[in-house]
């Protein structure tokens, strides 16, 4: 038989603690028997004995698979913390990449718009080259023409001059 002091100090717990074990139910009824008091000292036998360590094992282990839960619990908070960071800094970027987008998109507006001004610039230069070359070919040709003219009059007075000088065939015959 043993004290309870005893008993609690192989525990690990204070008589305190062992008392009050024995005082809830189903244990309080289990040691009605089990338990002897001798000048204010209360003496429990080997099957009590088993009883209240059973007892406190078996909280012990609630303990033990409770903290084993809020451990569990910690580091699924702490995972979900850090992936909400992560995914707070990832909408960070995606908005940085967001305004990147809608910034190239303006310059590429922009550029497009240059272009069609650069093409519509381009294809009225070539008609004013068109228009230039189809004004200097009208040069050209009648340049030539007062050429031509110019060169027939020439043969055309040389005709007459010796016509003149030599006379016709005609008053010959």
């Amino acid at each position: 038989m043993k004290t309870i002091k005893t008993l609690a100090g192989e525990i690990g717990v204070t008589k305190q603690a062992v008392f009050q074990k024995m005082k809830k139910e189903p244990l309080a009824s289990d040691l009605s028997n089990l338990i002897t008091k001798i000048g204010g000292t209360v003496y429990v036998c080997s099957e009590g004995e088993s009883l209240i360590k059973n007892q406190f094992y078996k909280t012990q282990k609630v303990l033990d698979a409770t903290r084993a839960d809020d451990d569990l619990v910690n580091v699924v908070r702490d995972s979900m913390d850090a992936l909400q960071d992560q995914l707070a800094r990832k909408d960070r970027q995606l908005d940085i990449l967001n305004l990147h987008i809608s910034v190239k998109g303006r310059q590429i507006d922009n550029l497009n718009r240059r272009i069609e001004d650069l093409s519509a610039a381009l294809i009225l230069a070539q008609e004013q080259t068109k228009a230039a070359q189809a004004l200097h070919a009208g040069d050209i040709r009648r340049e030539t023409l007062e050429v031509m003219m110019q060169s027939q009059k020439v043969v055309v007075e040389k005709e007459r001059f010796w016509k003149r000088v030599f006379g016709s065939k005609e008053k010959q015959a």
